[in-house]
């Protein structure tokens, strides 16, 4: 990202130059600009975000005069979603995603939405173009060659989605970053004022939407959307001493407020009254109630952010793997910090030892397991911990497949080398963790089935995650920092870049899992001659008499749940 500096200019840029884009559509030969336009645009609204979100609350309140209807309906559009991902976690890279695909809703019919809103009779051709918007807009970005994936995924179904969120019959919707645009979309169009149509406010339009949806993700992330404006109240219009007043920020218990008269500030005051607060949409030109305002050093403060020891276990783990022989004191040292390691390693030793021993101190679990795989052990451990922390629409998702690997590998090695477990999920849970950090917003629920009988490349885990192939040079570098002395893990790095005719064995056992997991997921039977030769040598190897044994001994586990 480019060094970025919130203030006025920079904030009134973003409606500038919203307005500006919306109207690439009218002239064909801004087309080709169009992308590297919009996403500029979606990284300046995340950073401002970042830096000013009490600024962009407020904005939620105000409709900018000099700009038309669909220009401050998009630029609701993208503070929602923006106030969205930061509610529920998500990195500033899958937000701007989301903000491109919020820009994009109105891309090819800003002046017939403009013409709708003010209750203008439509041409049957303005008509056609509004319904189709999201077609055109799909063919637009296509000229323009913008790369397929996410974007095109979600405005290809957004507006079933937005009809579908509400509603008596409860429509199953599985894709959850089109939910989070679609609540974007219909918070947006509640909150922005229209000629001869009731205007809600944001409290309204998040309660409506929690009560009448049945979509469990949408009630979470509005859940906790709420709680974002309660942190950053700011836009909120209160009563001061016979004055209308406006929220400027809050500070603990205290708030400061700006005294309006005719739509302008006209004071500031600081209360530590909390007077009832009441929604208005509020019309205006005024530059300084719209921007200069929010930059004032009494108005001005700092992101609320939540501590997260991400760093600290990403540290321990890189130190785990920087010696190839390191020392059961090491160890120990390394994870003293993080007293959810022991439970978990009391667990894990009991695998380790035939008589089933339960071990009694920290040292005793490493023993058990032994040196060779404590290192390993720790690292598999704290990297599940981020796992399961790290915020994503498809956690619950990435979580079951996860889960579904690990008893693979268990049911896979049950009558045969049960010692190996570790060695081959460790690699998996830091791939996948690697893919939550780099290939988030490319993740889908569904699996991508390999690609054809002739690739060259074995299945990639990827394809588990709903896209094709990971960032090889980037994965190559993340196991190398962390794992550079782990035998399997840089055997797992093989699966990934290698010719499948060049793996070595331990590569050709991490595809096998890989393929097993992909056959369970889709119930694919058709298999290429070299991956049924693969998978009959890996269940020979691991004493399992045919493919059936294997895959109902699998399913009794009850690994893996589809149905919501």
């Amino acid at each position: 990202m480019y060094a970025f500096e919130a203030s006025p200019k920079q904030l009134k840029r973003l409606f500038d130059h919203t307005h500006q884009a919306l109207q690439f559509y009218y002239n064909k030969e801004k087309w080709p600009a169009i992308y590297p336009t919009l996403t500029q645009l979606a990284e300046r609204f995340v950073l401002m975000y970042k830096h000013t979100p009490n600024a962009l609350h407020a904005h939620l309140q105000f409709y900018v005069a000099d700009h038309g209807y669909t220009t401050n309906l998009v630029v609701n559009q993208c503070i929602v979603i923006c106030a969205l991902c930061h509610a529920n976690g998500y990195s500033s890279q899958f937000t701007e995603e989301l903000v491109l695909a919020c820009l994009s809703d109105h891309l090819c019919s800003t002046n017939e939405t403009n013409r709708a809103a003010k209750a203008k009779p439509l041409t049957t051709q303005e008509q056609k173009l509004l319904k189709l918007r999201h077609q055109i807009a799909l063919k637009m970005l296509k000229s323009a060659k913008v790369p397929s994936g996410q974007l095109q995924r979600i405005l290809s179904r957004l507006d079933k989605y937005t009809v579908a969120i509400t509603g008596v019959k409860h429509i199953p919707l599985y894709d959850n970053t089109t939910v989070l645009v679609c609540l974007a979309k219909r918070i947006s169009k509640a909150i922005t004022p229209r000629p001869k149509v009731r205007t809600f406010n944001i409290i309204q339009t998040i309660k409506s939407l929690y009560v009448n949806t049945h979509n469990q993700f949408a009630q979470s992330s509005l859940t906790a959307l709420a709680k974002q404006f309660t942190n950053y109240p700011c836009g909120v219009m209160v009563k001061y001493k016979k004055n209308n007043a406006i929220v400027l920020a809050k500070l603990d218990k205290s708030l400061t407020l700006g005294i309006l008269k005719n739509h302008k500030i006209v004071g500031m005051v600081k209360t530590s009254k909390q007077p009832s607060p009441y929604y208005k949409p509020i019309i205006t030109t005024d530059k300084t109630l719209l921007y200069s305002i929010w930059f004032n050093e009494q108005v001005i403060e700092l992101p609320q952010h939540t501590g997260n020891n991400t760093d600290t276990i990403l540290a321990a783990v890189g130190k785990l793997g920087q010696e190839q022989y390191i020392e059961f004191k090491a160890i120990e040292k390394t994870i003293a910090p993080f007293t959810q390691l022991e439970q978990a390693l009391r667990h894990a030793a009991r695998q380790y030892n035939r008589q089933g021993q339960k071990a009694t101190t920290l040292r005793h679990c490493l023993t058990m397991v032994g040196l060779d795989t404590a290192g390993l052990l720790c690292q598999r451990v704290l990297l599940e911990t981020l796992l399961a922390e790290q915020p994503h629409p498809f956690s619950a998702d990435i979580w079951s497949k996860y889960t579904l690997i690990s008893k693979i590998i268990f049911v896979l090695l049950s009558k045969s080398k049960p010692e190996s477990f570790e060695a081959l999920l460790g690699p998996f849970t830091a791939v996948i963790y690697f893919i939550l950090l780099n290939h988030d917003s490319q993740i889908m629920r569904l699996v991508t089935p390999p690609s054809d009988d002739f690739s060259q490349t074995p299945v990639s885990l990827a394809c588990i995650f709903g896209f094709e192939q990971l960032n090889g040079p980037l994965l190559n570098d993340f196991v190398k920092g962390s794992f550079r002395f782990s035998k399997m893990h840089n055997a797992f790095t093989e699966t990934e870049m290698a010719e499948k005719q060049s793996l070595s064995i331990d590569a050709k056992l991490f595809s096998a899992v890989k393929l097993i997991t992909v056959i369970i997921l889709t119930g694919e039977s058709h298999l290429t001659a070299w991956q049924s030769q693969l998978l009959d040598a890996t269940l020979e190897e691991f004493n399992w008499h045919s493919r059936e044994e294997l895959f109902t001994a699998i399913l009794e586990q009850s690994p893996y749940c589809t149905i919501e």
